[in-house]
């Protein structure tokens, strides 16, 4: 006959056996990361709204991961912590939503309203958690400590199911937290495809703004979830699954590590366009005459700003400026941005980025034949910010790469 196992999940996840001193060092220092990550953040929130998610999925985990450190150094709140890592473990997906929400909204970003219902499953294990803290301390110790579920056979029969509700309940959101973390990682990977593809209606160079390293944590935690998954399953259904407590613990201190560095240097991809001149912006959706189904432009008009475009980039050569953006061309020809975008997608066949890097590319084959400069100062002149961005949209455009090009040419 099946019997609950949660008590005795409960005491293990999260909670590594300390075997050595290199152990606690590895938690501490990850706990070291999140405080005065969390912290930094918190503060620079007051300026960029987006930055406090992150400070909150970054909290939540460091309440996950303080076991050790608790048990050692704080017994006497070791229970608490345990019973705090219920609602944390479901605050730390939709916090990083909500943070990879800021960073790409093309709006400035503010926790609204709606942004609430994100947290509902974490105010249900704090609930949960609320509720466990009002049984008997020695339950509670029984249960979170000790892994021991026999004390409830010593108990009134009503308080022994009242436990065993909220230990099913707490079984219940551990297992959902897999599956939780399983959607918001597919609605970011589908956030940042989309939001790449904005930037480049907007900016002629992407780099700085595409958010790569993000990528690679969805790919880390990814990873994560699945192990996760499998070890919840695993562990509550078949049999004891057992961690070396030093790897999990390196591997926490080092993405943790680099969500602070990459979080603390990471602005959001629209902070330089001011509120006014986004509040009209297309918007991140995928079919462009979704875009532009209420856009009064005509075809007239549209082939009249093609021709201002073309001026702008062949006798201007707009292009050689690296930072060129849509707002940048369309105060220069004194057009809508919407328009221009339209113009470019619709009429044109092509985003701004493509479009702006054609001309480049053209420029770069005239420099690259003379043979004078290094291929990588051929890149600088044109208007390309890296050697990187220079080789793709050469080979994209030319179909060789630009020293095989130069190669090709005998200079």
């Amino acid at each position: 006959m099946w019997e609950p196992r949660v008590s005795e999940h409960i005491h293990r996840v999260g909670i590594l056996v300390i075997e050595n001193s290199a152990v606690l060092a590895l938690n501490v220092s990850a706990l070291v990361v999140v405080f005065f990550s969390s912290h930094l953040l918190v503060l620079r929130s007051f300026e960029r709204r987006s930055y406090l998610p992150l400070a909150i999925c970054l909290s939540a985990i460091g309440v996950v991961i303080s076991q050790p450190t608790v048990a050692l150094l704080l017994p006497s709140f070791q229970t608490t912590f345990l019973m705090m890592s219920l609602p944390a473990i479901l605050l730390i997906a939709p916090s990083l939503w909500l943070y990879v929400e800021g960073l790409t909204s093309p709006t400035p970003w503010r926790l609204s309203r709606k942004s609430l219902r994100h947290f509902i499953p974490a105010g249900l294990g704090a609930l949960i958690a609320l509720s466990f803290s009002l049984l008997p301390t020695d339950v509670v110790d029984a249960l979170l400590l000790a892994g021991n579920d026999g004390i409830l056979t010593e108990k009134p029969r009503w308080l022994a199911n009242i436990v065993y509700v909220l230990l099913i309940a707490i079984f219940a959101l551990v297992v959902t937290w897999p599956v939780q973390s399983g959607v918001y990682f597919y609605k970011i990977f589908q956030r940042l495809r989309r939001y790449r593809r904005y930037l480049k209606d907007l900016f002629s160079s992407t780099d700085s703004r595409e958010m790569r390293w993000l990528s690679w944590l969805l790919f880390v935690g990814g990873g994560a979830w699945l192990a996760a998954a499998a070890y919840i399953v695993v562990d509550n259904l078949f049999f004891s699954v057992q961690l070396d407590p030093i790897l999990v613990n390196m591997a926490l201190l080092v993405t943790l590590w680099s969500i602070a560095i990459w979080g603390l240097r990471q602005k959001p991809g629209f902070d330089e366009l001011n509120e006014g001149e986004t509040k009209n912006a297309l918007g991140l959706v995928d079919d462009l005459p979704q875009k532009y189904q209420r856009s009064a432009l005509d075809e007239q008009q549209s082939k009249h700003i093609a021709q201002k475009i073309e001026k702008a980039m062949s006798e201007d050569k707009l292009y050689l400026d690296a930072s060129l953006s849509m707002q940048r061309l369309a105060k220069h020809i004194t057009t809508s941005p919407n328009y221009i975008s339209q113009t470019l997608n619709v009429t044109l066949g092509m985003n701004f980025f493509d479009y702006v890097n054609k001309y480049r590319v053209e420029a770069a084959k005239g420099l690259l034949a003379l043979g004078s400069d290094t291929v990588l100062d051929v890149a600088m002149h044109v208007g390309f910010n890296s050697k990187s961005s220079f080789y793709t949209a050469f080979k994209k455009e030319v179909g060789q790469t630009p020293s095989q090009y130069r190669k090709s040419l005998g200079t």
